[in-house]
């Protein structure tokens, strides 16, 4: 029984913090998925340490439940945010914007598929970052 509490609180914090993060991150991949993939570390650390405090298991353990939890949320957000961006500057700017920096021809489609194999790339980055700083940041709050 002690052992379904101690998961709930991480579970719980992860559910709380998954809940923000698909607001944080639709905000901040607003400018671009870069920003999204760089505010994923911030948001796992925070995850992280309040999942530490919140469960009674190892605080790796807790922060990688907590994180693990939180990550679809902020997945989510993100991509929604990154794929406003992109629908407001239109599939024929990428695709100018593509060519100039190529020096070849990319047509709309060409550039919006591009667009698309990047957001799963950056949603995988994402959920690598917010997990594994999540983790090592429950480590570092049961240190203390």
């Amino acid at each position: 029984m002690e052992e379904r509490e101690e998961r709930g609180g991480a579970v719980r914090v992860g559910m709380i913090w998954g809940g923000i993060g698909g607001v944080v991150g639709f905000l901040v991949s607003l400018p671009g998925s870069l920003v999204g993939i760089v505010v994923a570390g911030f948001f796992g650390f925070s995850c992280g340490r309040r999942a530490a405090v919140a469960g009674r298991r190892a605080g790796s353990l807790s922060g990688l439940i907590g994180g693990a939890v939180a990550a679809p949320g902020y997945m989510l957000g993100s991509a929604i945010g990154a794929l406003l961006a992109a629908r407001l500057i239109g599939a024929a700017e990428i695709a100018t914007t593509l060519s100039d920096m190529l020096g070849t021809r990319v047509s709309a489609d060409e550039a919006w598929i591009y667009f698309l194999f990047s957001l799963v790339l950056s949603a995988i980055l994402e959920a690598v970052i917010l997990v594994s700083v999540s983790s090592a940041a429950g480590a570092w709050a049961s240190r203390e």
